[in-house]
């Protein structure tokens, strides 16, 4: 009988102990690396499209920043880096992806949406970059940080200044989670390109990779979650968050994408209450929609922000 009950506690130990390790190893706050984003597209199919972004990528450093602080409902000092329009149809609030960057993860679209007339506010999420913070939550303490950041941008510019929430990945399931928050009159609309529907879906999709049954450990990596890094992972969910907006939402997404399935932007899709538009990418893998069909992208971004945000 004892012999019995140590097995068990030794067992449960064990599994604990896998839940930290994975919480440590996807969520701890790591060390900031520009090229990652890069190095990931190396030896893929996309690697072709290396010299664009390259390219691309020398836009943002070269225009006059201004670096912005604010503080977190919980008390981060957050950071963002605003370029400024001197007679913006209105401001951008870009939110970057899963350990990323701004400006890795809008490095092709800063400057067309610049071009639009759009000023850019590229926010550095809690635990990246600038931004203080030790855990990423996937999104369910950064969707209030981007509900900060609009407050923000609607007492600087005036409650008429339009704002568009956009995000790529992480980034964009935060902005996806954004929607029933008390959101300043002036947010008109919501991109969101690759997003997910919840941290605990993502996850499971992400471990079955290598595990063969991921739900197991996710009661007890929610534990750790609550008690380590402060947030449950059923604590958001876009496809609830968006059953309860009226806001309008363009959701862009690879056909091709194995990081964050295209099934996810369809259930968001089809949760959504508000206007919507879908538009998926036949061989376009994590993130690349853009550069695969660069037109498609870029007639359904006119077509919504002209609708939306209407050209002064």
């Amino acid at each position: 009988m004892k012999t019995a009950f140590f097995v068990i506690l030794g067992l449960l130990a064990l599994y604990f102990l896998l839940c930290l390790g994975l919480l440590f190893a996807f969520l701890r706050r790591r060390r900031d690396d520009p090229s990652s984003t890069l190095r990931m597209l190396e030896g893929t199919p996309m690697a072709g499209y290396l010299p664009a972004i390259r390219q691309a990528r020398e836009w943002y450093p070269a225009q006059r920043h201004e670096d912005i602080f604010i503080n977190s409902f919980d008390g981060l000092r957050l950071h963002a880096t605003l370029i400024r329009q001197e007679h913006p149809r209105g401001t951008a609030i870009l939110c970057h992806g899963y350990h990323s960057s701004g400006a890795a993860d809008f490095s092709c679209a800063m400057r067309p949406l610049f071009a639009r007339g759009f000023q850019l506010l590229v926010i550095d999420q809690r635990a990246h970059l600038k931004s203080g913070g030790k855990w990423l939550t996937m999104g369910v303490k950064e969707r209030r940080d981007v509900q900060s950041w609009a407050d923000w941008v609607a007492r600087q510019f005036g409650p008429e200044h339009p704002i568009v929430l956009e995000g790529m990945s992480m980034g964009a399931a935060t902005v996806l989670m954004t929607a029933d928050l008390p959101l300043p009159a002036s947010v008109r609309c919501i991109v969101a390109d690759c997003g997910y529907t919840s941290p605990r879906e993502i996850f499971t999709s992400v471990m079955r990779g290598f595990l063969p049954h991921p739900r197991l450990l996710l009661w007890g990596a929610d534990l750790c979650c609550r008690l380590a890094a402060g947030f449950s992972i059923d604590g958001a969910d876009a496809r609830k968050a968006l059953a309860k907006t009226a806001l309008p939402v363009l959701l862009i997404h690879g056909e091709a994408d194995t990081f964050v399935p295209c099934s996810m932007s369809r259930e968001n899709y089809d949760a959504a209450a508000g206007e919507k538009t879908l538009v998926t990418v036949p061989d376009a893998t994590h993130g690349m929609s853009y550069l695969v069909d660069e037109s498609k992208v870029t007639a359904a971004l006119d077509v919504f922000l002209d609708r939306h945000v209407p050209k002064k």
